[in-house]
């Protein structure tokens, strides 16, 4: 299945710029963020499978995202944040427009993701370090790009490969206040092409993995709940990053199994064009899913995720309901 997924929170890696004497006696946080708009777990069971013949596809996903800690570079929870709590509660609405063009063997299409998002945030009293949120309901930044999918390979009747490759690009359109550090939008452009494929072993099992690319383009108003200099500009640094699931048909309809994801950023982020030194976001999550096949046209999923391994980003847990409706 088609399965594009914009993340309501930002990924946060968090450079904090410490002045002290004895204790703390100033605490800045300039927050660098991957975007709030990639697909980090919404890729789910079947994904390279969809819709071949021209028509519109509609995808609802309801997400629920809490945070309770932040990690510095060494996986463990950053001391000068007491007891964080950050929640968002999204609604994704994708469009998806299958086309009657071919091209190089693959059907031509469009898609966009529009997020609807509900952010709040809050730190123990006493937290050396509190970060605020754009509070209250916002959009978030539209995704959208062209895609190929490719029509499976049918062996012994039955499908037991299929691929699409996409290039989408995030734009910075959503909601954004540079007093806030977390916003449902990111405040920059971002370019991110994938390659997805699944295989069907059998006719009870799927392995399904999506391949992705990140560059982000400089943001020149970063938001800050602490004032920063005039003219401060931010780039989050490059990153890739997989999705995969497994699973098998327990009942008629209903697959049952694992999905995750695992995310490397291999180049650090800038501040003012000087490089941020350890702050490579890394972020491994996992858990279990299922999808029941209503009929050819409906089909619904649900994925949990848990943390594994977190650097210079937030953890918790992520639960994923998604509908979709093809026309």
């Amino acid at each position: 299945m088609k399965s594009k997924k914009s993340s309501g929170i930002s990924k946060v890696a968090i450079a904090i710029v410490l002045a002290s004497t004895s204790g703390f006696t100033a605490a800045q946080a300039v927050t660098v963020n991957e975007p709030a708009g990639i697909n980090l777990g919404g890729t789910s069971f079947f994904d390279a499978l969809g819709k071949y013949t021209p028509g519109l596809i509609y995808q609802q996903y309801f997400q629920i995202q809490h945070f309770d800690s932040i990690n510095g570079d060494n996986g463990n929870p950053i001391p000068v944040f007491k007891n964080p709590s950050i929640t968002a509660i999204v609604s994704l609405n994708q469009f998806i427009y299958v086309s009657p063009y071919h091209v190089l063997g693959g059907v031509a299409g469009v898609m966009a993701i529009v997020p609807i998002t509900d952010l709040n945030a809050s730190f123990a009293p006493g937290s050396p370090v509190a970060l605020k949120a754009n509070r209250g309901m916002g959009v978030g930044d539209i995704t959208w790009g062209p895609f190929l999918a490719f029509p499976p390979v049918i062996r012994g009747g039955r499908p037991v490969f299929a691929q699409r490759v996409e290039f989408d690009v995030v734009s910075p359109s959503g909601s954004y206040d540079t007093s806030k550090d977390i916003n449902p939008s990111s405040g920059f452009w971002s370019i991110n092409p994938y390659w997805a494929i699944t295989v069907l072993p059998t006719p009870k099992t799927e392995m399904s993995l999506r391949v992705n690319y990140l560059h982000n383009f400089s943001n020149t108003q970063p938001a800050s709940s602490a004032p920063l200099p005039a003219g401060t500009t931010t780039q989050a640094g490059d990153a890739a990053w997989a999705n995969f699931t497994a699973s098998y048909e327990i009942l008629p309809k209903l697959n049952f199994g694992l999905n995750g994801y695992y995310f490397k950023q291999f180049s650090d982020d800038t501040v003012d064009g000087v490089i941020q030194k350890g702050s490579e976001t890394e972020s491994i999550s996992m858990g279990p899913g299922a999808t029941y096949m209503f009929n050819r046209d409906n089909i619904g999923f649900l994925n949990v995720y848990l943390p594994v391994l977190k650097k210079n980003t937030t953890s918790g847990f992520n639960v994923i309901l998604r509908y979709i409706h093809a026309f």
